[in-house]
């Protein structure tokens, strides 16, 4: 399991005290953070321990017998994020946490603590003292605040000046209500030590692509950014963007995106938070992230430049990887990544950089067929059943970088079948993507005249057309119609578009390290790849089959190395698996060191039938393994 360290950090920006008794209560509510505005707070807390979730709320209220509580959240997390709203200024408010166990119910409770709303000297107020939307804030130094929801037909607020801080206070911002261009909620322009903090950011009805949240275009200035919510659902809309970043500090905020429709897979994609470093400086963490349908969290440094004093930490990530080739986390050269919680659909991590610092995470991960538009751009979307990977070294420039003290387990399930119900909210676990009425059913095509889809879009997936006939698969569609073969004589009523779930091969560590001389090591790390297919099967790529392996190589014939070097240098870990301990696409002839890993065989959920644990590697690289003080427990 993996060794958690425990960093505790002064990040609230007032004053909290406790009023508990004893110190038993505080194993379950660590790196306590609160934001106080004029008449809303933020509070966020961790669970003690990486490899946990619970549900949690806030009861509060001006006395101490409380008498308010938070709307609890909707799904067991590690990271734990609750909004104050309609508070009085100036009155002092009593608070405690509480997490609630997912399985017995169990509740644990923080001891007693206090914030008090307080006025900032020499506020702006929003929108009474300015004229907008857009709001333009361009007097430096300024505290801006905002005392209302408001609704922009496009951007909300600009940032053009040195000094500024936006308090949302609580407040929604919807954005591109009702524009054919490119807007966003707050967009940083020119300024520098800019702030934006507490209030949820929600895109509206109508903005072209690319639209976003928070914004902050070709500019390195320092930018902070923290107790901010988001949702955003248009096509290729981000939560956050990011280019030409320096000098960010990105923390304990609440990303949330419905997007499920992008340009391009192969770039720019869409990610949750994007973040192009011009330099360095950049600290992200204490984010809670979810859902999207690409990428999590993507750093890339301008010019291949290794990146200096670049953070990823205590992030809390469910991302929900809809398209080919997408990651919870792609670090870049140079970051530093560590005591990150990842539990999505979709792959984990993705290395491709020099210098990365990959350490003391947990991944806990399932994933399933994903659509491709293969070459870029191309329609209709391929549907594609890839590999999984934990985590993932790749290219000619992944160089000295270390993989050290991680939990990356991956489960491949057996096909699931949700018949259309559940809500689009968890979509995840349902696979469903639409509900609403149709205008008209005929037998070849259901009409919904409010959709809008890109063509071909929902191409082999489902549709739940009515209670009294099986799903039928959908041939193609256009802007307005589904087509399928639908029985005749069925009156048009609510639908569901759906996916039946196929799970794709768990591959926990993969390695495709085509420098020679990369010299990246991975260590101390626990990964385990499990399968609930009893009898396996090895597909081409796109079609990959159902199997399991601890480790993967890919491409490793690259040759070998200059003398006293490597490619990748794997040591002191452990590996499980039900199924392979180490596979690969071809027999790997390059400078792998394998040194003093111990491979297990699990026998639940079953055990699949192997002459021998290790495939496909070569016989002069499995004999190399077998004599490197490596244990194999359980099998041959």
């Amino acid at each position: 399991m993996v060794k958690t360290l425990r960093l505790f950090f002064t990040l609230s920006i007032v004053s909290v005290f406790a009023l508990c008794a004893s110190k038993a209560w505080s194993a379950n509510f660590e790196r306590q953070w609160v934001h106080v505005s004029e008449t809303s707070a933020v509070i966020y807390w961790q669970l003690a321990e990486i490899s946990m979730s619970a549900f949690s709320f806030v009861e509060y209220g001006t006395g101490r017998e409380l008498g308010q509580r938070t709307r609890q959240a909707s799904k067991p997390r590690w990271a734990q994020y609750h909004c104050l709203t309609g508070l009085s200024t100036g009155k002092k408010y009593y608070y405690r946490m509480v997490n609630l166990d997912p399985e017995t119910g169990q509740r644990t409770e923080s001891g007693l603590l206090s914030l008090t709303p307080h006025k900032t000297p020499g506020a702006v107020y929003l929108p009474s003292d300015a004229a907008g939307p857009p709001y333009i804030l361009d007097k430096p130094g300024t505290h801006y605040v905002l005392t209302e929801d408001i609704t922009a037909a496009g951007t909300a607020f600009e940032i053009r000046a040195d000094s500024i801080t936006l308090d949302l206070d609580g407040h929604e911002v919807v954005f591109g209500n009702d524009t054919a261009e490119q807007v966003y909620g707050v967009r940083f322009g020119y300024g520098e030590g800019c702030k934006l903090v507490n209030g949820r950011i929600v895109q509206g009805a109508r903005s072209n692509l690319y639209s976003a949240a928070v914004a902050s275009l070709d500019r390195p200035q320092a930018t902070e950014v923290c107790a901010i919510s988001t949702d955003v659902h248009l096509k290729c809309a981000y939560p956050f963007n990011f280019t030409h970043a320096s000098k960010v500090q990105i923390h304990h905020n609440n990303i949330y995106s419905r997007v499920t429709e992008l340009e391009s897979r192969h770039y720019p994609g869409n990610m949750l938070m994007r973040f192009y470093v011009y330099s360095g400086d950049v600290n992200i963490h204490d984010n809670i992230l979810t859902e999207g349908c690409h990428w999590g969290i993507m750093v890339r440094e301008k010019n291949r430049r290794v990146m200096r004093n670049v953070q990823v930490h205590h992030n809390d990530i469910q991302h929900h990887q809809q398209y080919v080739n997408g990651y919870a986390l792609a670090p870049g050269s140079g970051a530093d990544v560590h005591h990150n919680k990842v539990t999505s659909t979709g792959r984990a991590v993705h290395i491709t950089g020099e210098g990365t610092m990959f350490h003391d995470n947990y991944i806990d991960i399932r994933g399933h067929m994903h659509l491709s538009d293969y070459p870029a751009r191309t329609r209709p979307f391929r549907h594609r059943l890839i590999e999984l990977h934990g985590v993932k070294f790749e290219g000619r420039n992944t160089r000295n970088s270390k993989v050290y003290n991680n939990f990356v387990r991956i489960t491949q399930p057996l096909p699931t079948d949700s018949d259309g119900m559940g809500s689009p909210l968890n979509k995840v676990d349902n696979g469903v993507y639409v509900r609403a009425e149709a205008d008209r059913l005929t037998v070849d095509r259901l009409v919904d005249n409010d959709a809008g889809w890109e063509i071909d879009r929902w191409r082999f997936y489902w549709v739940k057309f009515s209670a009294e006939y099986p799903p039928v698969k959908i041939t193609g569609n256009d802007s307005t119609s589904l087509f399928a073969d639908f029985p005749a004589g069925v009156q048009p009523g609510q639908y569901t578009i759906y996916m039946k779930w196929q799970y794709v091969p768990p591959t926990p560590l993969n390695v495709a390290c085509y420098d020679p001389n990369g010299m990246n090591e991975v260590y101390n790390n626990h990964f385990v790849g499990i399968t609930y297919y009893k009898n396996t099967r090895h597909g081409d790529y796109g079609d990959s089959g159902q199997w399991a392996t601890g480790l993967m190589f890919i491409h490793m014939n690259e040759g070998p190395a200059e003398p006293g070097k490597y490619s990748v240098y794997i040591h002191d870990n452990q590996f499980e698996s039900n199924d392979l301990f180490i596979n690969s696409d071809m027999a790997v002839d390059m400078d792998v060191r394998m040194e003093n890993n111990t491979f297990k065989l699990l026998a639940e959920p079953l055990q699949t039938e192997r002459e021998n644990r290790i495939r496909a590697v070569g016989a002069t690289f499995e004999s190399k393994v077998r004599q490197a003080g490596n244990t194999f427990d359980g099998s041959n």
